[in-house]
């Protein structure tokens, strides 16, 4: 009995922390960065204080980042996924996308 009680346990609690890992990163949530419209579409302007702010979800999760600019970019064409992944530099934030990294066929230089 002893031994079933633990193994709920531990199945609830793997449950758990496969659901926190897939919280973390929603694409389909890609409002958070309507402040960056401007700056990532074609004619790329400099991102605004609160576009900036918009972005800290992101430190470390370039993939998350890349996943919510291609569920963007289905629903307003005008992003520019390549003008986008410069945003964070621009930030200030270095190492938001390292060196090297492609989303959706473009290369951060």
């Amino acid at each position: 009995m002893a031994f079933l009680k633990l193994a709920f346990c531990l199945m609830i609690v793997v449950l758990l922390l496969s659901s926190a890992a897939n919280a973390q990163c929603n694409p389909k949530n890609y409002g958070v960065l309507g402040q960056c419209l401007t700056a990532v579409g074609n004619q790329q302007k400099m991102p605004s204080k609160s576009c900036c702010n918009s972005l800290k979800p992101f430190q470390g999760k370039a993939q998350c980042l890349c996943d919510t600019l291609i569920a963007a970019k289905k629903q307003i064409s005008s992003i520019n996924i390549g003008n986008a992944l410069k945003v964070p530099k621009i930030c200030g934030y270095n190492n938001y996308v390292p060196h090297g990294f492609k989303c959706n066929g473009e290369a951060i230089p």
